[in-house]
């Protein structure tokens, strides 16, 4: 998290048949009513979540991508040391963003979707540019929506460490466990849309803020660049999963016998405003209230996956959390109360501004970070300190407890803080009181994705889906537009897709990823229909604002599907331009007559 800002789901019913009890040599010996189908609990997204993957993901990342400091470790997606590329343990930038996407698109992380999750990486300078020798990269992958494609849930972490301060560690806390929440997440949700034979409904991307600890700079890029100014492509959602696991239902240092006080850390659940717009200023409030029924509504959703939450784990763990520190005698305390949310997890309007949702929360769309301890006043550090061995700032300022931007934050000041003890250290199984932490969190949000009016689940299909996104999202006249539909999926693997383009100025283009320049300002309705090896059709739309256009938006639909109509207008071959004409054309009524005559007698034919 950036220390350097501080102002500014419906299911199918699953049946399962109950069999009638037998006793000693076959005989029946239920009721009828045992024999009727008993409906079983449609399975939530969230119940597939991995958490001891998640947990495993953290330790191996962080333990082996050291100091992530973004623009500083050769060309983005270049491993080339004569290229500027340092090790792993130097600066593990790189590394860190490969494994990344090596999890994104692996049978074992997200299952029978691994084929059509796309990866696309977006550079910038993070600091303007010569500030870093080398630029950064807001890193996607995504999996369109099948109804809806046009309308975009996005979660995402920041990857980078803080030049200079995280020296010697890979940021467990700080950096790596939003992040790899996110892929637990979206591993959650391939897994559940499997087990109901669906598909998203809308489009889902997770993504990765970089540059954040240099200023927000990663997800300021993000709001401003990658999101087109027309109807489809809107994001509906952003989840910023930031630090993760030094909070509810944690303990600090794993044991109420402690200086930190007896309860549980604090979770910020840092939601769009609703009241208090301190942070966004007067244009972002105009863009809040402008989008005020949504934002309202995401701000109850969000609080009710979080009751939610806490009435699923409570019940699986007895409501109770182990106090792990041997000093402790197997103690367990209360846990996952209703009451605890209120005092620990509530659900808040954004007052802090220090993290990646800020630039997106600015826009109007609705979202949320979600941040462990972060020290920096009472509420949110458990108890106020004097300086000492784990709070050298004391009270004031930032005590630094968690330890991030110190050498401490790695896996065994992760589990210590925690739980008291050391979670097996690295390559152990971890605490039980970090992995509840973690596990929380990534229940709402997971559920809260799931809902159907966010990326939910439809009928799988049976044909393709159609998608595709085109940058620059604001280009000038004359501007090359580069299109690329990476991310439209052959659902029935029939072998690939074809692709036809309506640029929507009269130009018409093939391929995956062509390009096409518009010669006038103006706002342009661009059409993709795509064809499996099948035969059979899916269309997507997306307006494309070129230069500052006199009429607003074209009124199209939001989710951007084209009918069958506008699907066959698209792959429509032009009509023929006929040949030169036929010479009798030409030739006038007076002398059509003489010359059938001619054509008659000269076949030998006569006149009746």
């Amino acid at each position: 998290m950036n220390r350097s800002i501080r102002a500014t789901v419906v299911l199918g019913v699953l049946l399962v048949v109950v069999p009638t009890l037998a006793g000693p040599a076959g005989a029946a010996t239920g009721s009828a009513a045992a024999a009727k189908p008993v409906k079983k609990a449609p399975p939530t997204a969230a119940s597939q979540l991995d958490v001891q993957y998640v947990y495993n993901t953290i330790d191996f990342m962080s333990s082996n991508f050291l100091m992530r400091y973004s623009g500083f470790d050769g060309p983005p997606g270049d491993l080339n040391p004569q290229d500027g590329n340092l090790p792993q343990q130097v600066n593990g930038w790189q590394e860190f963003y490969q494994y990344w996407g090596q999890q994104m698109v692996s049978p074992s992380v997200t299952g029978a979707f691994a084929p059509f999750v796309r990866e696309d990486h977006h550079l910038f300078w993070s600091l303007g540019q010569g500030a870093t020798p080398y630029q950064s990269d807001a890193a996607t992958v995504t999996i369109p929506g099948s109804t809806c494609p046009g309308q975009v849930a996005l979660v995402a972490g920041h990857p980078d460490s803080t030049p200079g301060l995280n020296t010697g560690n890979g940021s467990t806390y700080d950096d790596t466990s939003g992040v790899v929440m996110g892929i637990g997440e979206l591993s959650a949700l391939t897994k559940w849309w499997t087990l109901t034979n669906s598909w998203p409904t809308r489009t889902i991307k997770v993504g990765l803020f970089d540059a954040e600890e240099t200023g927000l700079n990663g997800s300021a890029f993000y709001a401003s660049n990658l999101i087109p100014a027309g109807p489809q492509g809107k994001y509906i959602l952003v989840a910023n999963m930031d630090q993760n696991g030094l909070e509810y239902p944690a303990f600090p240092a794993g044991t109420t016998q402690t200086t930190f006080g007896p309860h549980p850390w604090y979770t910020n659940i840092n939601a769009s405003p609703l009241t208090d717009f301190s942070i966004y200023g007067a244009s972002g409030k105009a863009n809040i209230e402008a989008n005020i029924t949504a934002v309202t509504h995401f701000r109850q959703a969000l609080a009710q996956e979080v009751g939610n939450a806490f009435a699923a784990l409570g019940a699986k763990y007895n409501f109770s959390l182990p106090l792990e520190n041997p000093i402790e005698g197997g103690k367990a305390v209360p846990a996952y109360r209703p009451a605890d949310i209120a005092a620990f997890s509530p659900v808040q309007d954004d007052t802090l501004g220090r993290t990646d949702q800020v630039p997106f929360i600015a826009l109007g769309i609705p979202g949320f970070g979600v941040v462990g301890a972060y020290d920096s006043n009472n509420q949110d550090n458990p108890t106020a300190t004097l300086p000492g061995p784990l709070t050298p700032l004391g009270a004031s300022g930032i005590p630094q407890i968690a330890g991030y931007d110190t050498p401490r934050d790695n896996i065994v000041h992760y589990n210590l803080m925690t739980s008291g003890t050391t979670g097996g250290g690295p390559g152990g199984v971890g605490s039980v009181a970090v992995k509840r932490a973690i596990e929380l969190p990534m229940t709402w949000t997971t559920n809260l994705l799931a809902r159907p009016e966010y990326v939910g689940h439809s009928a799988r299909p049976q044909g393709p889906v159609a998608y595709f996104e085109s940058l620059p999202t604001a280009p000038k006249p004359g501007d090359t537009v580069s299109f690329n539909a990476g991310s439209a999926a052959d659902v029935a693997r029939t072998g690939g897709l074809s692709y036809t383009w309506d640029f929507g100025d009269g130009s018409k283009g093939t391929g995956v990823t062509p390009t096409h320049a518009y010669t006038a300002p103006g706002w342009h309705d661009a059409k993709l229909v795509v064809t499996d090896g099948a035969g059979r059709h899916a269309g997507y739309r997306a307006a494309v604002k070129v230069g500052s256009p006199s009429g607003s938006a074209p009124n199209a639909d939001a989710c951007g599907v084209l009918t069958a109509k506008e699907v066959a207008a698209v792959i429509t071959p032009a009509p023929n331009v006929p040949e030169a004409p036929v010479p009798v054309l030409l030739l006038g009524l007076g002398a059509l007559v003489p010359a059938v005559r001619r054509l008659h007698r000269a076949r030998g034919l006569r006149r009746h």
